[in-house]
């Protein structure tokens, strides 16, 4: 049966709309006057009343019109995406970011991780984070998780705060919302606020002590202030619960002896406060059967500064002690410590094996040194002045 007898125009008059549509710019007119006898007999086709809208805007036609145009290609399929984020581009073309806004915020329901190209293209004009959370994303933790994944990819910091108040808190543990923020303010040196969050999650931690240093909670991969226990081949890291020093668990770590091992992990990042009179750092370590002359070392290092290292006492040798007093910083700092190792490559036993195990790691603000007996005295009691006579 011939198409182009139906009353809506039929197949043949879409596709001859669609070439139409595709080649506007050559006569905009032409293809003004074949869209609107179009969409006479095929109303709900959206993508022709936003072609229709777009022609009317290159051509200067009245604004209310064009307005009319791009709703309708909006009315008639409010659940497509692709004609959302079309609204969105044009209002905001016609100076409406109210509703290039609402579109964004439309377009992104039901999708929460395109949360970050909605805030990608709503924050070139809505500068307030605050205001670009309320407008463009819609209610939900998936959503504010999202937008605190995209902050911390793009170092946006103040966004990050804004999107970490929305979500329900405290956050579970190993929760990727969590670790974002964290990361995120480590990196912007917000200490304070890393930890605060932290310690919501995790009620054991205190700020400015080693987090997890009995080992209390599994061991991740360093994101917050988890202990990075990713090893390279030829080793592995996991909690011990048969041999510690304080319950629950040690950090027991194996070497296989098949591999030159260099060494960077388990490692852990420790936000502190300001002390000008320095930490110490302690613990208990274990190690059984470790070979080769490189052997594995404790190394801190506060934020840029000198690093400090701690050798194992032995290749074997039981649950020991170690101490290492650490300097002062008149700010906040972020210390890092991690367990290292650099082998020769020209050494014949080169290759790591045995058990290292770590437990009990503590870090405590250094006392302040007592001043000298004299300093103390001339404060109490000013030197006297005038005729040694007259002195009572």
């Amino acid at each position: 049966m011939p198409q182009v007898g139906l009353p809506w125009g039929g197949f043949a008059g879409r596709r001859l709309s669609a070439m139409v549509e595709a080649n506007w710019r050559q006569n905009p007119e032409v293809a003004e006057a074949f869209l609107a006898w179009h969409l006479q007999r095929y109303p709900v086709d959206h993508s022709r009343w936003y072609t229709r809208a777009i022609i009317g805007r290159d051509l200067g036609r009245d604004p209310a019109l064009v307005r009319a145009h791009l709703e309708a290609a909006v009315a008639v399929q409010p659940g497509h995406r692709e004609g959302r984020w079309r609204a969105a581009t044009l209002s905001q073309l016609l100076g409406e970011p109210d509703r290039a806004a609402e579109h964004l915020r439309r377009w992104l329901e039901g999708q929460p991780h395109a949360t970050g190209q909605v805030l990608f293209a709503a924050g070139r004009w809505i500068r307030d984070p605050d205001a670009l959370l309320d407008r463009v994303v819609p209610e939900g933790d998936a959503y504010r998780s999202a937008a605190l994944r995209y902050a911390r990819e793009h170092g946006r910091a103040e966004l990050a705060r804004a999107a970490w108040t929305r979500l329900h808190r405290p956050r579970p543990a190993g929760d990727a919302a969590l670790h974002d923020f964290v990361d995120l303010a480590l990196g912007a040196g917000d200490y304070a606020a890393a930890m605060a969050a932290w310690r919501e999650t995790y009620p054991d931690y205190r700020p400015g002590q080693v987090p997890n240093g009995d080992f209390v909670h599994p061991v991740g991969r360093g994101r917050g202030l988890d202990w990075d226990t990713r090893m390279p081949a030829g080793s592995q890291a996991t909690r011990d619960t048969r041999s510690f020093v304080t319950e629950p668990a040690s950090l027991r770590l194996e070497f296989d002896g098949k591999e030159t091992l260099r060494l960077s992990r388990p490692s852990v990042r420790i936000p502190v406060a300001a002390n000008p009179d320095g930490w110490i750092l302690s613990g208990h370590w274990r190690a059984e059967r470790l070979t080769t002359r490189a052997l594995p070392y404790l190394d801190v290092r506060p934020g840029n500064g000198d690093r400090t290292r701690v050798d194992v006492p032995a290749t074997t040798f039981d649950w020991t002690p170690f101490r290492v007093e650490l300097d002062g910083a008149d700010v906040p700092a972020l210390l890092h410590l991690q367990l290292r190792r650099d082998p020769s490559v020209h050494h014949f036993d080169r290759y790591l094996a045995g058990t290292l195990w770590l437990d009990a790691v503590r870090l405590e603000p250094r006392a302040p040194a007592a001043p000298p007996v004299g300093a103390a005295s001339s404060r109490e009691s000013p030197p006297l002045e005038g005729n040694p006579s007259d002195w009572p």
